[in-house]
């Protein structure tokens, strides 16, 4: 069984192999496909940052609470905030063995399920 760490922001996440953070795993810059990664108003666009605070076009989510459920993924709760309302969301969030970032349930988007690419982030000078 993997080790949990508890953080002081009062989140878990499961350490993850070699030494990694499972955070890291779903972590970063995130679109529905590869064109939409460029277009910084692109509303297919979403990031997750700090491990807790995920990042839509005119959505904000924090989370409270993050829970491993099973290799690659997690449960989350959710506090969101978009469009002059706050609700909010218990996604299960996992990351597919192709690197696509799969979100079940999640506060953005017309289905139940939003699969994501990874962005590749240009490196600061």
């Amino acid at each position: 069984m993997r080790a949990l760490s508890l953080l002081a922001a009062g989140w878990v996440v499961v350490a993850g192999c070699g030494g990694a953070s499972a955070a890291q795993l779903y972590e970063g810059f995130w679109a529905s496909a590869k064109k939409d990664c460029t277009d910084q108003d692109s509303a297919n666009r979403m990031s997750i940052e700090g491990g807790n605070r995920l990042y839509w076009y005119e959505t904000r989510c924090r989370a409270s609470e993050i829970k491993p459920d099973g290799d690659r993924s997690w449960k989350m709760r959710l506090a969101c905030e978009g469009e002059g309302e706050k609700y909010k969301s218990n996604p299960r969030v996992s990351v597919a063995a192709d690197g696509k970032l799969v979100m079940d349930n999640g506060p953005v988007g017309q289905g139940k399920r939003q699969t994501y690419v990874r962005c590749a982030v240009p490196k600061k000078r």
